[in-house]
């Protein structure tokens, strides 16, 4: 009987402890959905542009999600952008901020299929 109870907690425990690997539609807002559908269907008509180079990304700050694209072939620098479709006014990257310090768990929403590591 102790061994059975053992096991169910051991078990327990590793079910509780899973990552969330795929995020949920809740988690993906209406407004990246549509940009990530219009990437898609650029992608497929011209797969040699630089969308096929390109990826979101969704960071938790202050406890809400936040967004950004990065794309190795272009100059811009990647700005950060809310569940709403706020943007905040700062570069994604910039270290100096606050955001940039204690932005925190790095997830890939949507990967082009030539996007490199970010």
């Amino acid at each position: 009987m102790k061994k059975i109870v053992l096991f169910a907690l051991f078990s327990l425990f590793f079910i509780s402890c899973k990552k969330e690997h795929h995020s949920s539609a809740n988690d993906i807002p209406d407004w990246l959905k549509s940009d990530i559908k219009k990437q898609e269907q650029i992608i497929k008509d011209s797969p040699k542009l630089m969308n096929a180079y390109g990826a979101w990304l969704r960071y938790t700050w202050q406890n809400e999600y936040y967004f950004e694209y990065h794309n190795d072939l272009s100059s811009s620098m990647p700005r950060a952008i809310s569940m709403k479709g706020d943007t905040l006014h700062i570069w994604a990257d910039d270290i100096n901020t606050d955001y940039g310090k204690n932005k925190c768990c790095k997830f890939y929403v949507w990967k082009a299929p030539n996007a490199g590591d970010y």
